[in-house]
């Protein structure tokens, strides 16, 4: 167990917080928290990779069963959040947070939920799908470009706002009418409005029609977001390595969850090291018997192997100087396909060591102090005083015991003699 105190040589290193990954807070459109979810961190092409498997705060919106995965697009550079639609075969974007890096944490209260995911719908049938690209129109609202093959060949779209579509050739709509416009690119750099949608809507979701009053034409546009969410990410506390650490590994196709880890001791309990760091063991159970494995620091990087002499086989690495063996580890035999670790729940000290009788040790340690400044008074004169001072060491190593030692270290009848001695010469 841990001290989570704090002081500096015993708090977990909040500079490790992501290895440990991030949790999602999800809000509905009222404010109301419905969901708060971990997503956990795996390293795949491009970098790390958050995901979340047991979320179920969007299931009206993406049915049951959805797994969420957040990662950096260098391209768009920004965190993007996806899920994988079945019915369509579609990675679909749904969230997406600016600002932040790829070597960043995607902590942040501003993910941008809403009008992310559009779906191009021809004659009421689902044509194609596009995601929002960062940029805003007018207003605030976001604007869209997107390809489309409805009519055999590649066609390039537009989808933007005003607030007066008057001024759109074609548009037939009276002064000051907003609209959504979808306009095609006719020839290369000329465009054409081709359908309206007459609101003021925040997204382009609806039915668009030919002009101000007419008819329907061929395009609609649906959501295949979660618009109306929102949603903030906190970083995962990563817990306390200094008796254990929990493993998720996936090895031979078998999954571990919460495999706890020990550090090792010697038979008087001191916690052995390789390369100056603890090292730990733990067991799993495979088919036909249990194998023992190791997760030790080698000087650079903390590895899983079946080995502590270096010729053993090494399953999973981290490159790594910090003295907790937190994150997602690069795997290095096809045996393992996951191997992540994160620490143990913190005990905290400052709790635990909180004394039984605060007030009345409040009160002794203020009688010791008038006690201790008399017979320094009297010193200065040259009165020595060397029982009074013998007396008063005594009371104070009793104080020290009863303030600093948890509870159930000492039994009540020894509580109460200490304390009463407080006030004697101390002969416990």
């Amino acid at each position: 167990m841990s001290c989570n105190c704090p002081t500096p040589n015993q708090c977990p290193d909040t500079t490790l917080s992501c290895l440990c990954g991030i949790t999602l807070n999800i809000f509905n459109s009222n404010g109301v928290l419905v969901e708060a979810v971990q997503a956990n961190t795996f390293e795949g092409e491009g970098g790390t990779y958050y995901e979340v498997n047991n979320s179920t705060a969007f299931e009206s919106e993406l049915g049951v069963g959805y797994v969420l995965t957040i990662y950096y697009n260098s391209i768009l550079n920004r965190w993007e959040m996806s899920y994988y639609n079945e019915a369509l075969d579609l990675n679909i974007v749904i969230g997406v947070l600016y600002g932040l890096q790829s070597t960043d944490c995607p902590l942040n209260n501003c993910w941008d939920l809403d009008c992310i995911a559009v779906a191009l719908n021809i004659l009421g049938v689902f044509d194609s799908y596009f995601s929002w690209q960062g940029v805003y129109n007018i207003a605030n609202k976001k604007s869209y470009t997107f390809t489309s093959d409805w009519s055999g060949s590649d066609i390039n779209y537009e989808l933007y706002w005003t607030p007066d579509s008057s001024t759109v050739p074609g548009s037939a709509a009276p002064f000051g009418t907003p609209a959504w416009i979808l306009q095609e690119e006719v020839s290369p750099g000329v465009w054409s409005a081709t359908a309206y949608l007459f609101n003021s809507n925040p997204c382009p979701y609806g039915q668009y029609i030919t002009e101000f009053g007419g008819s329907d034409t061929r395009f609609s546009f649906t959501d295949l977001g979660v618009t109306g969410f929102d949603m903030k990410t906190v970083a995962t506390d990563c817990g306390c390595c200094d008796e254990s650490v929990i493993i998720d590994v996936v090895f031979d196709e078998s999954t571990f969850n919460d495999v706890q880890a020990n550090i090792v001791k010697d038979e008087y309990g001191n916690v052995l090291t390789i390369n100056g760091k603890p090292y730990y063991t733990f067991e799993l159970q495979l088919t036909p018997t249990s194998a023992t494995f190791y997760l030790y620091y080698t000087g650079t990087s903390w590895v899983m192997s079946d080995s502590l002499d270096g010729e053993g086989a090494i399953y999973a690495e981290l490159i790594s100087t910090n003295d907790c063996p937190f994150g997602s580890y690069q795997l290095f035999r096809t045996a393992v396909s996951l191997f992540s670790v994160i620490g143990s729940e913190c005990f905290d000290c400052c709790d635990y060591y909180a004394p039984r009788n605060r007030n009345l040790l409040k009160k002794k340690k203020a009688i010791f102090v008038e006690e201790i400044a008399s017979i320094r008074n009297r010193e200065i004169f040259g009165l020595k005083c060397g029982p009074e001072w013998s007396d008063l060491f005594k009371k104070h190593l009793i104080f020290d015991v009863l303030w600093c030692l948890p509870y159930g270290v000492l039994c009540d009848d020894e509580e109460q003699c200490l304390i009463n001695n407080l006030n004697e010469n101390c002969n416990c």
